[in-house]
């Protein structure tokens, strides 16, 4: 730290140094000495925004360090009416924009309701300092601690863990747990590696994919190796798939290690259900599938614009891919019949892989959309041509219940119960998908019968208050089942 500090001798007002400087302070736990040296460069340069993000986040540091004095106190000196549960999370469970984000935003809620519930995930971004104030209303106990301390390098761990491997998170973690945690439920394989702080709590795995056949599916898929490259200098989040198939067996023999020690496990459908139980039999695997929430999305009015939807986080390898196999292979087919026709692609983060499509007339990009509703309201139907993935397609669902009809590759809609031509389409080649949304733009009364089976599907199968509910009454049936732990 000491060339840091003689940087800002030499230049007092260079913000950089202050920056460097402060991040090494918090990351040793000097976070007081953090405060008074953001406070310093923040009083001389209050146009860096930055800058006071970071002052922010280092003062919610000291706060959180009392707060969690507080909590462990109150929760061993008082016996509650609540179970006491935590819920672990790779990433923010608030807003609920994007898939997972969504899944864990309602299995938050729906946790809040029934327990004293703490939920704890990392930020990538200090300009989200404050969330906890938005997650205590879904929780009584929020945290959040910015992922900026990753440990070094391991070749036998895979790079999905190790995205995750956090000193501070440990620390944190490890500050909470004489609060005594009745159950603990941790979103994703890559939060295991923190069950071990917990040794007396039951553990509940929520998995949102099976992450190793994610990346075995696409090594199998032949992909473009330098498309890939390319694609990894553009988001941090692809990398993995760029050595897909060494990190699929790494995270096989990881999953393969972890999973026998929850007694409950979680997976999003019938065919990861099969595949997690087939790995570990011992204890009990649940599906509990994705929904929506149809009290809040309706259907809107048929839009019949000649304007097509995809749906997705655009950051996500798989979706990149897919939004890309569209617009390269399918949409010319489309083009040959109807050359008006539109591509619209909606979703967080989209690389230059994707924004560079929007240099076509008919192709637009609207990245990261406040309201996914008013974008899709002036559409008339979505594509889902998917052709890597594993779990199940929340934008599928949420396209249902808004009324917009579907075409997908099978893949794209595996594990939902669906029937072809009752609830959507179904298609397995460029020519056939091109042909099904043809048919669909052209033909009134086709969207109409979609819309309406599509939408009573969801109302009838695919409320997530209804599947978090019925998942939470599992839960405690199973829990009570084991024997005590001392």
């Amino acid at each position: 730290m000491a060339p840091l500090r003689k940087a800002i001798e030499l230049d007092s007002l260079f913000p950089w140094s202050y920056y460097l400087l402060g991040e090494a302070l918090v990351s040793l736990d000097r976070v007081e000495e953090a405060i008074a040296l953001y406070e310093k460069i923040v009083n001389k340069r209050p146009d860096i925004m930055y800058l006071r993000h970071c002052l922010r986040y280092a003062q919610r540091l000291r706060e959180q360090e009392q707060r969690i004095q507080d909590y462990v106190i109150t929760a061993q000196t008082t016996k509650g009416d609540k179970r006491r549960v935590l819920m672990l999370a790779p990433y923010p469970t608030y807003p609920p924009k994007t898939g997972a984000i969504t899944r864990m935003f309602y299995e938050m809620k729906n946790l809040g309701e029934r327990f004293d519930l703490a939920v704890v995930c990392f930020l990538f971004t200090k300009e989200d300092h404050d969330l906890e104030d938005q997650l205590s209303q879904y929780c009584n106990f929020p945290l959040t601690i910015y992922l900026g301390d990753t440990l070094p390098p391991d070749d036998t761990t895979p790079q999905l863990v190790q995205r995750y491997s956090s000193h501070r998170m440990t620390k944190l973690l490890s500050a909470i747990a004489p609060a005594n945690f009745d159950i603990v439920i941790s979103d994703f394989i890559y939060m295991a590696q923190y069950r071990s702080l917990f040794p007396n709590a039951f553990h509940v795995l929520a998995e949102h994919n099976i992450e190793s056949e994610l990346l075995r599916s696409c090594a199998q898929a032949n992909q473009d190796e330098a498309k890939l490259k390319q694609l990894a200098q553009q988001r941090d989040t692809i990398k993995d798939f760029k050595e897909s198939a060494h990190q699929a067996d790494l995270l096989a023999a990881y999953e393969q290690q972890n999973w026998p020690h929850y007694p409950l496990r979680f997976t999003v459908s019938d065919l990861d259900r099969q595949h997690l139980t087939n790995h570990a039999p011992q204890g009990t695997t649940l599906t509990v599938p994705n929904g929506v929430d149809t009290s809040t999305i309706q259907p809107f009015p048929d839009n019949p614009l000649p304007r097509i939807l995809f749906i997705g986080t655009m950051s996500y390898y798989p979706n990149i891919d897919g939004a890309t196999y569209f617009a390269e292979e399918i949409l010319p087919l489309i083009w040959e019949q109807d050359p008006q026709i539109e591509f619209w692609i909606a979703g967080a983060q989209p690389p230059e892989a994707i924004t560079d499509l929007a240099n076509h007339p008919k192709i637009k990009v609207i990245a990261n959309p406040e309201d996914m509703t008013a974008v899709a309201r002036q559409c008339c139907m979505t594509v889902v041509p998917l052709r890597i993935g594993s779990g199940t397609r929340i934008k599928i669902l949420q396209s249902l219940a808004m009324g917009l009809p579907i075409v997908s590759t099978p893949l794209g809609c595996e594990g939902l119960n669906i029937i072809d031509g009752d609830h959507l389409l179904v298609r397995d080649n460029p020519q056939s998908f091109a042909d099904a949304t043809l048919k669909i733009l052209k033909t009134p009364s086709l969207r109409e019968s979609l819309r309406n089976q599509g939408r009573r599907l969801v109302e009838e199968q695919y409320d997530w208050n209804q599947i978090f509910q019925t998942a939470i009454d599992q839960m405690l049936e199973i829990k009570a089942s084991q024997p005590q732990t001392p």
